[in-house]
């Protein structure tokens, strides 16, 4: 399946964990971005673990030396959007940066909010995976989606999506609220063998509400809910089941047969942005080996940039299964156009 923006949506064990190699051609550094050091920058990001974390291997280790002073503007996605939205007829806004996931970050971009981002404004981007590289965003990390269940549970993995049909997992199966369109699309996927058919999807979602689909707040709750036995499987990024199994919570995933859709967390330039310079030089340094091998040992992410290898425990803890489970890109275009009408729809089925 290919995309509107030509990206294949099929993914190789290869393209994942090695990517393309890095283009021969030097980037040419744009003299608006690079030419000035020091001075401030404020992203919009989620805060907590992640935005510690984005402290420890973004801000500290490589933004600091340049002498720039990285100012984190917490709040939740919905938040974060809004203040972009909100300042697009403003000379300035307040966000330089802009953290989310890649489909707001598409919804941005569709309404003309966002920077244009290529080698001479942030000279790493020729680095990036190109199946997941755009013009207009930085994918940080991403992760496959699996199904993530608790071995003292689960005597047989589950194979697929459907499997959480049976009735041995009624009121067993749990996922948090801000997955309830990844769920969407993984449901379209189980049942089309594609990712953007949501009339399709309605069926799929609608039996597992009925067969007690459990809804938390937090990816935390779902940790805390698989360890008690409240529930015994998830839909969840792999990610997290490697952060849990590092706290020693008894969790492995299973890979559905229908293949795993990618989570994308990306950073963006709002046109708004009142320190573009220092914006690109956030966004460049989001690709800096240091960053990416970080974040792939603290949170289980893997790397978005062929320049970043893992070696060694970090390596393994992020290897995929031999053979290649079939990894997914979301048709992001067709998720910006839908999202409102897949979130209005899942409010009401839900009730």
């Amino acid at each position: 399946m290919t995309n509107e923006h030509g990206r294949s949506a099929s993914l190789t064990r290869r393209n994942l964990l090695i990517g393309a190699a890095a283009l021969a051609a030097p980037a040419i550094i744009g003299r608006q971005a690079f030419a000035q050091s020091g001075g401030e920058v404020v992203i919009g990001v989620s805060g907590g673990d992640y935005g510690r974390l984005v402290k420890e291997n973004i801000d500290d280790p490589v933004l600091r030396p340049q002498g720039i002073k990285v100012v984190q503007d917490e709040g939740d996605e919905p938040f974060r959007v809004a203040k972009v939205v909100a300042a697009r007829d403003q000379a300035k806004g307040t966000l330089d940066i802009l953290q989310a996931e890649a489909t707001a970050c598409y919804r941005l971009a569709d309404a003309g909010l966002l920077e244009k981002l290529d080698e001479t404004n942030v000279p790493n981007i020729k680095y990036v995976l190109p199946h997941l590289r755009t013009d207009f965003m930085v994918p940080q990390i991403y992760s496959p989606q699996v199904l993530v269940y608790n071995e003292k549970l689960v005597d047989k993995p589950p194979t697929a999506l459907t499997d959480m049909l049976d009735p041995k997992y009624k009121g067993k199966f749990g996922i948090s609220a801000q997955n309830a369109l990844h769920l969407i699309t993984a449901s379209s996927l189980a049942k089309t063998g594609g990712a953007s058919d949501f009339e399709a999807a309605k069926p799929l979602v609608q039996e597992l509400i009925a067969n007690g689909l459990r809804i938390y707040p937090q990816p935390d709750a779902i940790a805390a809910a698989l360890n008690s036995g409240e529930i015994s499987v998830s839909l969840m990024w792999l990610a997290r089941k490697i952060l849990w199994r590092k706290a020693n919570l008894p969790f492995e995933a299973a890979f559905p047969k229908e293949g795993c859709m990618l989570f994308i967390n990306a950073m963006s330039v709002p046109k708004s942005a009142p320190n573009k310079a220092n914006a690109f030089k956030y966004l460049n340094a989001v690709l800096d080996p240091r960053a990416q091998t970080g974040f792939a040992k603290n949170m289980g992410y893997l790397p978005t940039s062929s320049q970043t290898t893992l070696e060694g425990e970090v390596a393994k803890q992020l290897e995929l299964p031999n053979p290649a489970p079939k990894m997914i890109l979301p048709d992001f275009p067709y998720l910006a156009k839908n999202q409102n009408a897949m979130n209005d729809w899942w409010k009401k089925a839900i009730r």
